[in-house]
């Protein structure tokens, strides 16, 4: 740049200080000027003999639609849809594509993005990274895509393969675990965590169902509960376990008591993360993983169940699942399982 003028080569010139590379040519006696919204030479090219194409061809009365490129695609994705969800995801969507993808797409015209060029990119990423995080890099350029086919720049999605990732052992608290565990719960001094602990793991109570106890719900002479509501919209009855009906009395604060059981200072109920550094406190005192969670703890009840012999229809009925399907996912076979069962055979 000198005097504050741009010098264009073949068209093109890169910002001094953005470094997007601009264009400026002639056609039919006319000027047309612009940025190509790209980084990388070849990548500029590739958008101005597209432009120019176009061009050409409405010069003869050919419309086409507008060219796209997969870096328009994107800057288009973040102003409309990147909004309308969570910051955590776009934020992690914008980092991904704009390191790995933008450098080897963001000129192509989006029509021309097929398997091949995004498995390139997915192998490459993969050099560096785990199958898990490639996996994640092709869910982010699969919406990026769907979003262009809803857009009507592409007919359809291309179909992008997801790396196969072997399934690894999730945390869950055992059976020969679960009193060591529930005492390093109760030694941290919490009486609302050491209940809404147990009314997941002893009664395979979701996070919010937990939470969202009220004493209305309570049928203390029956030994069940009924919640307000539930994830599938239900109200089943759920049998209340011995072990659990001490900690309802110790809660409860009255002979008619009203309101939420745990309750916060608010009177509403605790949040949605309330109890999880209690959990982590009590996995790292008795040598569990410490990425052990609210929801490992329902499925800690599935699994304990299992390992005692409880019919899979049985746990299924007590998680209020409505395909056993369902519950099967939950249960974990371990290493130390699958080699008594198979020391069984003869």
């Amino acid at each position: 740049m000198e005097d504050g003028k741009l010098h264009f080569v073949q068209n093109l010139a890169k910002h001094p200080d953005s470094g997007v590379f601009l264009y400026r040519f002639s056609y039919q006696g006319r000027i047309f000027t612009g940025s190509t919204g790209c980084y990388r030479l070849n990548e500029a090219r590739d958008y101005v003999n597209a432009l120019k194409g176009k061009l050409s061809l409405e010069g003869v009365g050919i419309r086409r639609p507008q060219v796209i490129t997969f870096r328009q695609c994107f800057d288009s994705w973040m102003k409309e849809r990147g909004p309308q969800r969570t910051r955590k995801y776009t934020r992690s969507l914008y980092l991904m594509v704009t390191k790995h993808v933008l450098p080897y797409l963001g000129g192509l015209q989006l029509a021309k993005i097929d398997a091949t060029a995004i498995n390139s990119v997915l192998n490459r990423y993969l050099e560096t990274h785990a199958a898990t995080g490639t996996n994640g890099l092709a869910l982010n350029i699969s919406a990026l895509l769907s979003f262009a086919a809803e857009k009507g720049w592409i007919p359809q999605k291309p179909r992008i393969q997801m790396v196969p990732v072997q399934k690894k052992a999730r945390p869950v608290v055992g059976a020969p675990d679960l009193d060591r565990f529930l005492e390093a719960v109760d030694a941290q001094g919490n009486l609302h965590a050491s209940f809404l602990i147990r009314a997941q793991l002893l009664m395979g109570m979701r996070n919010h169902e937990a939470r969202m106890m009220k004493w209305s719900g309570l049928r203390l002479a029956q030994k069940a509960f009924i919640p307000d509501k539930t994830k599938n919209g239900d109200a089943p009855l759920i049998p209340i376990p011995e072990a659990m009906l001490g900690w309802f009395e110790r809660l409860m604060p009255g002979s008619n008591p009203i309101g939420y059981i745990c309750p916060a200072r608010t009177g509403r109920p605790h949040g949605d993360h309330y109890a999880a550094r209690y959990i982590k406190r009590a996995a790292k005192a008795v040598g569990l993983p410490e990425n052990l969670s609210d929801h490992r703890l329902r499925a800690s009840f599935a699994n304990i169940l299992n390992a005692k012999g409880v019919p899979l229809p049985t746990i299924q009925k007590l998680m209020r699942h409505s395909k056993v399907e369902t519950t099967m996912i939950y249960i974990e076979t371990r290493e130390e399982e699958m080699r008594e069962a198979i020391n069984l055979v003869g």
